[in-house]
């Protein structure tokens, strides 16, 4: 399954700060939040940061999926 994350809401979390909230395949359970500061910065700069964390929260997101997979053959059927 390939992991797709989204950016679900922004809002101002201070004085120069902004807390982006991502998501990953539309599952609540892995929000991640992200603080971007330093807004001064040129556009292609915070897409970078919002970008990387994307590919973190999917990374996350395929590694829980993985790890459920390999525990849940474990089970008693």
């Amino acid at each position: 399954m390939s992991h797709t994350s989204a950016v679900v809401k922004v809002e101002a979390a201070g004085d120069g700060l902004l807390a982006v909230t991502m998501r990953c395949c539309n599952d609540k359970t892995t929000d991640s939040v992200l603080t971007l500061h330093e807004l001064h910065r040129e556009d292609s700069a915070i897409d970078a940061d919002i970008q990387a964390h994307q590919a973190r929260i999917e990374k996350l997101h395929e590694a829980r999926d993985h790890a459920k997979r390999h525990v849940e053959r474990l089970l008693k059927r």
